[in-house]
């Protein structure tokens, strides 16, 4: 299975700066940690360099896709079949697309669930996502909002499920 892991504003903002643009949140970021424990995380080099990410993440099988010369698994050329191929040599794992923007959309139609985090507001960006365009051809299973935290998270399915990774 793939899964995008993303969080946005209102607006589709993803980064500012190199890092993202809202004050961290221990309950979202203990929901990421959560999610992707002992699984295959796959990120651009830009979220790879944010200066807030563990590198690697720790407990988790951490690629970058990139051309440049990086100390971890990195991932060159058609990044679609490459990860696809990491889902066959991972069969009991999960594989976690977590972004950049460029990332997530180059993969899209091989994502089988987006699971993606609204904070509210807007914030100073100068990195985003078309949500309208990515979005497109996914419908909303669950959400979940806790009063106390100022974001929602909402899992997404596919319309259009691929065939199953033999």
């Amino acid at each position: 299975m793939i899964n995008a892991l993303l969080a946005v504003d209102q607006f589709g903002g993803m980064g500012c700066n190199g890092t993202m643009p809202w004050p961290r949140d221990s309950v979202d970021l203990a929901n990421f940690k959560k999610l992707t424990m002992g699984h295959v995380v796959v990120m651009g080099r830009k979220t790879w360099e944010d200066q807030n990410m563990p590198r690697p993440l720790p407990g988790r099988v951490t690629y970058v896709a990139t051309h440049r010369h990086i100390p971890t698994n990195t991932i060159t050329g058609d990044v679609k079949e490459k990860i696809l191929k990491l889902e066959k040599q991972y069969p009991d794992k999960i594989i976690w697309i977590i972004g950049g923007p460029c990332l997530l959309e180059q993969c899209n139609g091989i994502i089988d669930r987006i699971y993606l985090t609204h904070h509210r507001g807007q914030y100073k960006i100068d990195t985003k996502i078309n949500l309208k365009t990515f979005l497109t051809g996914w419908f909303p299973k669950t959400a979940s909002a806790d009063p106390n935290t100022k974001f929602t998270t909402v899992v997404y399915e596919n319309l259009f499920k691929r065939a199953s990774a033999s």
